[in-house]
């Protein structure tokens, strides 16, 4: 039988609280970093029922608690691996109205790995934040079954306000700097991500395998100008309730079809994330903004998720429709313990990775689809492409092999440069499934090359045109490392997309 742990009435204007200030005052329309406050009050012990709405003291004996208002609510506990399931339902007023019961979802859905930056002493686990747009009291009541949580903590956020938030988004941007086919992506300053509060510094991943879907477990009826809004209480529930070094997702896309970065360390990196508890070394996290359990994402969003997957996947060279393997870090989210492998679909949902209902049955059933519409955008591309050695000893005799998976059998050529340009041997083939090619170290002639560093570049072309992302890898002969101001592969971060089909339903 669940236990009532603890239950508590929040009501306006006893107490002061933080006012929310910009940290600087440019022109109102210009985007700025917006101080978020929030208030942890804590759940007082075991009661029998719930105070009422009106202002008096609680069964439990905790006195009533002032604050100002607020426009997300959660709860958060001290962490422990042997909690049980935790249910928390919340009810705010605005004015003089009160809501119905919510039930706020994501008891540690979204969570760092173990032994990372963001699992340091301050970590909290809890549930997903709920938003409310505005209210200025709140109630709250838990049950759990198990272990009990200990340091139970109501955390009302108030994002701040900005002038700018209503025109984020709303016009056209200069994408210059932007990576060719990467589609618009609103960054951190444009949601007014205040980095004085963000901790550490980011970890990188060396690839990207897997994307993982979520949702964010939030309303879905806030408006354009209430997303950045929305993003900053999110930042600050998970730095400043959840004690993590910074937002856990990678990306969020709101219902209007616009995509924000997350994260911080740039969009085209493989930033670590805290968004799948024992998975989030080679995967990058997307959430959508809402609570999709029951109602589908609107085909805005949607479209935008797929088109943000088929540009982070390829240019990772990822197959959509197919699987990767990533190697749990543990930590208790799923069934996988630490160090074991676990193969996903390139493109899987959190409940793929952990003990959730995240992203919600409505996206869930989407997956299909939404992997359908990437690899349509991808077109023509090589997926997963190896070398079989990048270092090998003068006078081997064992060829080095490139291998590669290839989409919409594009015509390739694999060719070896030296640093200075130089070609030094080509092939060309037409692939179906795959590509093999293997190099015996001679240059065209026949005569073994010297020893130094070689450029192997993968390239192809469909029947139509369409380019696949080059690949390229540096293979040193005879030499234990890369001579100083050798050559080195270029980075790539784009892709080509196919022309769009229709949308999915």
């Amino acid at each position: 039988m669940p236990r009532l742990l603890s239950s508590l009435a929040v009501l306006g204007v006893l107490a002061p609280a933080v006012v929310a200030l910009p940290v600087a005052t440019p022109r109102a329309d210009a985007p700025h970093p917006v101080r978020p406050a929030v208030t942890h009050l804590a759940l007082g012990p075991a009661a029998t029922d719930l105070p009422g709405p009106a202002l008096r003291r609680a069964d439990d004996g905790l006195a009533p608690t002032g604050t100002r208002s607020f426009s997300m609510v959660g709860v958060t506990w001290r962490h422990d691996p042997a909690v049980g399931t935790v249910a928390v339902q919340v009810r705010w007023r605005s004015g003089r109205a009160w809501s119905d019961w919510h039930r706020l979802g994501g008891d540690s859905d979204d969570a760092p790995d173990p032994r990372t930056g963001d699992s340091g002493p301050a970590r909290r686990d809890g549930t997903a934040p709920l938003w409310v747009g505005h209210a200025d009291g709140v109630q709250v009541r838990t049950t759990s079954s198990g272990v009990s949580p200990r340091d139970l903590r109501v955390e009302l956020v108030d994002p701040g306000t900005s002038p700018a938030d209503a025109a984020v988004g709303t016009v056209p941007r200069d994408s210059a700097a932007a990576s060719e086919n990467q589609p618009s992506i609103l960054t951190r300053a444009d949601w007014g991500a205040d980095e004085s509060i963000r901790r550490g510094s980011p970890s990188y991943s060396s690839t990207v395998k897997v994307g993982f879907v979520h949702h964010t477990d939030t309303a879905n009826d806030y408006t354009m100008a209430q997303t950045p809004s929305v993003i900053r209480s999110i930042y600050a529930y998970h730095v400043q309730s959840n004690g993590w070094n910074d937002i856990g997702y990678n990306f969020l896309v709101d219902r209007f079809g616009r995509i924000w970065e997350g994260r911080y360390g740039g969009v085209t990196r493989a930033v670590v994330g805290a968004h799948t508890g024992g998975f989030n070394t080679d995967s990058f996290g997307t959430s959508l903004i809402g609570t999709f359990a029951t109602v589908a994402p609107p085909a805005a969003t949607l479209t935008a998720l797929e088109h943000l997957f088929a540009w982070k996947l390829g240019a990772s060279y990822r197959d959509p429709l197919g699987r990767a393997t990533l190697i749990s870090a543990g930590g208790g989210y799923g069934p996988d313990p630490a160090g074991a492998p676990h193969t996903f679909q390139v493109i899987s949902g959190h409940r793929d990775a952990s003990y959730t209902s995240c992203p919600g049955d409505a996206a869930y059933a989407r997956l299909g689809s939404i992997r359908t519409a990437v690899a349509s955008y991808l077109g023509s591309a090589f997926t997963n492409p190896s070398v079989s050695s990048t270092r090998v000893p003068v006078g081997s005799t064992t060829p080095v092999t490139v291998t590669a998976g290839v989409r919409n059998a594009p015509a390739w050529t694999l060719a070896i440069t030296t640093p200075a340009g130089a070609t030094v041997r080509s092939w060309s083939g037409s692939a179906g499934q795959s590509v093999s090619a293997s190099w015996d170290l001679t240059d065209a002639s026949g005569a073994a090359v010297p020893v130094g560093p070689y450029l192997l570049t993968l390239s192809g072309q469909s029947a139509g045109g369409d380019s696949a992302l080059p690949w390229s890898t540096t293979v040193v002969v005879g030499s234990p490392q890369v001579p100083k101001g050798a050559w080195m592969s270029p980075r790539h971060y784009s892709t080509r997309f196919a022309p769009r089909p229709s949308p999915s339903p």
